[in-house]
């Protein structure tokens, strides 16, 4: 009986890891992608970002949830799509560096192995204002993941974070009593065994 009730134990350990381990990981690759895009660009060679913008409509719709490679600026051509700092505030949101995702209309050799890279808009022939460089590349343009935009887009905002929280909040406490109700203990029963040297009573 002990030997069994150890193995449900162990296996009931071994579970609770993976499940815990899984979760925390994912929590980080989530996190990481979503609120630290750059960090992950240098941590998984790729990163995810989210297009408020209609700038590449219909090629990249507002809200689209993009996935971007790392790419190195001597493998760019014209005509690819690139994920950049504009040192701009084109959102008017107060930061001056926003990140925007355009075509490549020109990339020339400038100052030994930097290049000098003018971009522009879908549908539009005009060059954007900015002039970019090696360093404000971030990444080069891969897919769209489909119906996670609007998710993210909520994620990102302090009402979503709120939600998201109170949920996991609401998952550890349901997953720790779920644990405490199988952990009763199971009363064990035995049955007493006449002693060898006791004798049986005589019934008169």
């Amino acid at each position: 009986m002990k030997t069994k009730n150890k193995k449900k134990r162990w296996i009931s350990i071994a579970g609770n890891t993976l499940f815990w381990g899984a979760f925390a990981a994912l929590m980080f690759y989530f996190v990481s992608v979503t609120f630290f895009p750059t960090q992950a660009m240098d941590l998984y060679g790729f990163s995810t970002y989210l297009v408020t913008t209609d700038s590449m409509v219909p090629v990249i719709p507002v809200n689209s949830y993009i996935v971007v490679k790392e790419v190195n600026p001597d493998d760019l051509v014209v005509g690819d799509i690139i994920t950049f700092y504009s040192h701009t505030d084109i959102n008017m949101d107060g930061k001056d560096n926003d990140v925007i995702t355009h075509y490549v209309a020109d990339i020339e050799p400038f100052e030994g192995d930097n290049h000098s890279i003018r971009t522009h808009a879908y549908g539009v022939t005009q060059r954007d204002s900015w002039t970019l460089h090696d360093e404000d590349i971030i990444g080069k343009y891969a897919f769209i993941v489909p119906v996670l935009g609007f998710l993210v887009a909520f994620l990102q905002s302090w009402y979503g974070i709120a939600v998201v929280v109170i949920n996991i909040v609401v998952i550890i406490a349901l997953v720790l009593l779920f644990d405490k109700g199988k952990k009763k203990p199971e009363a064990e029963t035995s049955t007493p065994s006449p002693s060898e040297n006791e004798k049986p009573k005589e019934e008169k």
